[in-house]
C-alpha cells in the first residue's frame, strides 16, 4: 500500500541521515538486488584494490629506503603478531566489542593504570575508522579516571603534512622547484634531519593538550591550529606523496617517541590505525588486523557510502 511505501521511505531516509555504517547498511538493504548498483560496487571495489596495491608499494618502498639508509633497522620491527579479526557480516559495534574483550583478557595482571598502545591495521573498506571510533569510546570505560580526553586516536597524516609544509618553505627559501630532488637527492639525508628537528611533540601551554609543534623556516605552528588550513593548503598540495615516500622511517621514529611519551609518561591510551607496512614498527602488546574474506563486500560498501 501507499502508506507502507511511505513508511519504508521514511525509515530509509532516517537511517541515511544517521550516517556511518547505519546509512550504508540501509542503502545496501534497499538497493542490493538492483544490478546497476552491484555493477557500481564492482567498479568501486576494483578501484579500492588498485589504490591499496599502489599505496602498499609506496609504503614498502619508503620503508626499504629507511632501512637502507639506517634510519630504521630490522630490529625496530615488532615481533608481536597481529590477531586476525574477520569482519564479514559483523557490525562495527560487534567488531569493536570483540577487540575490547581480547584487550581486557590480555591486560589482566599487568598492573597498569592504562592499556597503552593498541594498533589496528587493514586495507581500505574493512571499517577501520568506524571500529576505531567505537573502540575509543569503549576504552574510556576501562580507565580508572573514565576521562575521554585520555584516549587518543593517532594518525600519521598530519606529520607527513607538517614535513611537506617545511619542505615547501625550505624550497621557497632556496628558489628550488623539484621536490623529488630536494627530498631524495644529494644532501637530502641532512635536510630530513633538519626538517625533523623542526618538529616536537609536547604540551601546548595555551590549551594544556599534547600537540605537534612546528618551529622553523620562519613559522611557529601547532598542528591542531592549522590542520584544516595550512596543512591542506598550497604548501602541501601535490607534494605530499613524494615527501611521504622519502620520510617513512623518520615519521615512524617520531610516532614511536610520541606514543611512548603519551602512554608511559602521561598514562594515555592510544590507538594507532593504519597500514601494516608502517604500523609494524610501532610497539604494542595489542595488535589487530581487520580483514574481509569476501572482497566483493568492500566495493558494495563503498558504493553504498557514495549513494548515501
Amino acid at each position: 500500500t501507499q502508506d507502507a511505501q511511505d513508511a519504508q521511505m521514511t525509515s530509509l531516509a532516517l537511517k541515511i541521515k544517521a550516517g556511518g555504517a547505519t546509512a550504508s547498511a540501509a542503502v545496501i538493504d534497499a538497493m542490493g538486488d538492483w544490478e546497476p548498483f552491484n555493477a557500481f560496487g564492482v567498479v568501486e571495489g576494483t578501484a579500492i584494490k588498485t589504490r591499496d596495491s599502489e599505496d602498499g608499494a609506496m609504503l614498502s618502498a619508503g620503508i626499504n629506503l629507511s632501512l637502507s639508509s639506517g634510519v630504521l633497522t630490522p630490529s625496530d620491527k615488532t615481533t608481536v603478531p597481529y590477531e586476525r579479526v574477520v569482519v564479514d557480516g559483523r557490525t562495527p559495534e560487534d567488531v569493536s566489542e570483540g577487540i575490547l574483550k581480547d584487550i581486557v583478557e590480555k591486560s589482566k595482571g599487568k598492573g597498569r593504570e592504562n592499556i597503552g598502545v593498541i594498533t589496528i591495521v587493514g586495507f581500505s573498506g574493512v571499517g577501520k575508522g568506524t571500529t576505531v571510533a567505537k573502540l575509543k569510546s569503549s576504552l574510556v570505560s576501562l580507565r580508572s579516571d573514565t576521562n575521554p580526553d585520555r584516549v587518543l586516536c593517532w594518525s600519521n597524516g598530519n606529520i607527513f603534512r607538517s614535513l611537506t609544509v617545511l619542505t615547501s618553505l625550505y624550497m621557497q627559501s632556496k628558489n628550488l622547484e623539484n621536490v623529488e630532488e630536494v627530498i631524495s637527492g644529494e644532501g637530502s639525508e641532512e635536510l630530513k634531519k633538519e626538517l625533523m628537528g623542526c618538529l616536537s611533540f609536547e604540551i601546548n601551554d595555551s590549551t594544556g593538550e599534547f600537540d605537534t609543534h612546528i618551529v622553523g623556516f620562519g613559522v611557529d605552528y601547532w598542528v591542531k591550529d592549522i590542520e584544516t588550513t595550512v596543512l591542506k593548503g598550497p604548501l602541501v598540495s601535490g607534494k605530499i606523496p613524494t615527501v611521504a615516500r622519502s620520510t617513512q622511517g623518520e615519521v615512524v621514529k617520531f610516532v614511536c617517541a610520541a606514543v611512548k611519551k603519551l602512554t608511559t609518561v602521561s598514562n594515555f591510551d592510544v590507538i594507532v590505525e593504519g597500514r601494516a607496512e608502517t604500523v609494524d614498527y610501532v610497539e604494542s602488546d595489542y595488535r589487530y588486523e581487520m580483514v574481509m574474506e569476501d572482497d566483493g563486500v568492500i566495493g558494495i560498501r563503498r558504493a553504498a557510502q557514495r549513494v548515501a
